[in-house]
């Protein structure tokens, strides 16, 4: 039987379960409000997608929130693990994606300073049936500092 080991808990998964949904480690950070995070996503396509067109849907997706000051800063091709991938880079302001929020109904409205830039970076890479996205968001002002780590964390990724 299969195991989901994760840094200090494991579990026994059925051969017949399929593994996908999201995980989030966050980084540490001197600032007690802000929270710097690295997003793993795995799923599992139903049908056959290009790579190309599944970037595409997320990053539509993305745009489709409603945040006013969001901005893609750059976008490319990429290789992960041996495969190809994509990689978009974005900003926005917290504020505005609070309220964007607030407004599709997905969580109440909260007092958010405007200012509090985020810079995001996303990389997808397809493997057979298989999509992994990694999604780092972290302070503008303390981006490279923070993408270094993302950078390390995304060159161990390996498919078994």
């Amino acid at each position: 039987m299969p195991k989901l080991t994760l840094n200090d808990v494991e579990m026994d998964v059925p051969a017949d379960w399929q593994d996908q949904g999201m995980i989030t480690f966050t980084l540490p950070s001197p600032d007690k409000n802000v929270k710097p995070n690295i997003i793993i996503t795995k799923e599992r396509l139903t049908k056959p997608t290009t790579l190309q067109e599944y970037f595409e849907r997320l990053k539509q997706s993305i745009q489709k929130r409603g945040i006013q000051d969001f901005e893609v800063l750059d976008e490319r091709d990429i290789i992960v693990a041996g495969e190809k991938a994509k990689v978009m880079l974005c900003t926005w302001d917290v504020s505005a994606m609070k309220k964007a929020l607030a407004q599709q109904g997905g969580m109440p409205e909260e007092e958010v300073k405007p200012g509090q830039v985020v810079k995001q970076v996303q990389v997808t890479v397809l493997k057979g049936e298989m999509a992994v996205n990694l999604t780092g968001s972290f302070p503008d002002t303390e981006f490279d500092t923070y993408y270094k780590p993302f950078q390390m964390f995304l060159k161990s990724l390996k498919f078994i």
